[in-house]
């Protein structure tokens, strides 16, 4: 039963990943499905089953703040896919707002695709993608085309003429 769980789950996340990254600037994908309807979802069921567990095996064994306590209370499979349901939410609440920043301010498709699938894959890369990314237009855009700065680089001078 709890793979049942896992395997729902995960393509439901699945499912409204391909359409966040297929269509980020619809407003209706970033906002409402995968900033809203799906996490939320997902939230409810991660609540239900921890709630669940609480109910019937009490406070979590051991010490949860240390890693070999964390890998006991892990140890449950139904603690398991809770958790990874927790990352799904997560990832997926991130991945809407990368959707939703990088249209607003323009970053090209290739940077965008590849900062939502990383955020897909593993979440953290994702946004630290997205955030140099965007970090890095910012920079671009402020520096005029002809200045010295665009030739030469933000941190170098231009030269100066020597007079004979």
């Amino acid at each position: 039963m709890p793979e049942m769980f896992f395997q729902v789950t995960n393509t439901l996340a699945f499912l409204a990943w391909i359409a966040l990254i297929l269509f980020p600037g619809k407003k209706l994908i970033s906002n409402a499905l995968c900033g809203l309807i799906v996490p939320g979802m997902l939230a409810f069921a991660y609540a239900c089953v921890i709630g669940w567990r609480l109910a019937t095996n009490g406070p979590p064994p051991g010490n949860v703040m240390t890693i070999s306590g964390l890998r006991e209370v892990f140890s449950d499979d139904w603690v398991f896919a809770a958790a990874w349901t927790h990352y799904l939410v997560f990832d997926m609440v991130v991945g809407a707002w990368i959707a939703r920043d990088s249209t607003k301010i323009g970053v090209p498709w290739p940077l965008r695709t590849a900062a939502l699938v990383l955020t897909f894959l593993s979440g953290p890369v994702g946004f630290l993608v997205h955030i140099l990314g965007r970090e890095v237009l910012r920079v671009v855009r402020s520096t005029p085309p002809d200045s010295p700065a665009a030739v030469l680089g933000p941190d170098l001078k231009e030269p100066t003429a020597t007079t004979p």
